[in-house]
């Protein structure tokens, strides 16, 4: 471990230094009122900004090394006595997991989120990188990572699809307006055409995929709406879309709401 790695890991500018004033939120502002209670208002404006990817890059070289080797090395070039290098001891759990049991000849970690709180394989926590394992103390790598994430994101885009589409507003029977990710959009719909096989599939710009007749009710790709839950009516998909500005959308819908 480089004897300087408390000075790469925090030596960067502390964020909020462009908060106005001393560090008390426009206490006298007419924005933020003039009723602002005494104990307001004076917290620090600065926060800590490390930069902790050389601590992660360190630990990951550290795989199938005893993890009491690999602290203790790592205490002899962080003090706990300075203030601002022990708060790096902070971050070492955001990157391995050492509450780790040994449930039934299964490596299990705790997972307090999403509900309810349990133990789970560590292979099945998406959020584990490294593990130190409670039998030989060894830190070792989560190798089951990219799965158990591949398998967060397709359970997340099944709830999406499960949900109907969120908000949009028919214009006319061709218009429609969407709103994607915070911003509006003005679409233009047509009708599907009849029929089957790739003749009858067009290409839904709002979605992003190719669509067909059979899409009505059921979801063309993971993640992505049915027709009905998409545009309000079957057998239609988008063939253009235009980002709306915000003046149009506060003329129309009134800030957007």
């Amino acid at each position: 471990m480089r004897e300087d790695m408390y000075k790469v890991i925090v030596e960067r500018p502390r964020r909020g230094g462009s908060v106005q004033g001393d560090g008390r939120n426009w206490r006298n502002s007419r924005e933020r009122g003039a009723h602002l209670g005494m104990q307001r208002g004076y917290a620090s404006r600065k926060w800590l900004n490390e930069n902790l990817a050389p601590l992660r890059r360190w630990l990951h070289k550290q795989v199938h090394r005893p993890w009491d080797a690999v602290y203790s090395e790592l205490s002899q070039g962080i003090d706990r006595r300075n203030p601002v290098q022990a708060h790096i001891y902070q971050h070492i759990d955001q990157f391995v997991e050492r509450e780790v049991r040994l449930i039934d000849g299964v490596v299990m970690v705790w997972r307090n989120w999403p509900a309810p709180a349990t133990w789970v394989p560590v292979r099945e926590h998406s959020y584990t990188e490294l593990f130190v394992h409670p039998v030989t103390g060894v830190l070792l790598p989560n190798r089951g990572q990219h799965q158990a994430r591949r398998q967060d994101r397709m359970r997340r885009a099944q709830q999406q699809t499960d949900q109907p589409y969120a908000e949009y507003h028919v214009i006319d029977s061709v218009t429609q307006w969407h709103r994607v990710d915070g911003c509006w959009f003005e679409v233009s719909v047509a009708p599907l055409p009849s029929g089957k096989g790739h003749e009858a599939e067009r290409y839904d710009v709002l979605r992003r995929c190719k669509v067909s007749r059979a899409h009505a009710r059921q979801a063309p790709a993971p993640g992505v709406p049915a027709t009905r839950a998409m545009y309000g009516q079957d057998f239609v998909y988008a063939t253009a879309k235009r980002q709306l500005s915000r003046r149009e959308v506060q003329a129309r819908l009134g800030g957007g709401r």
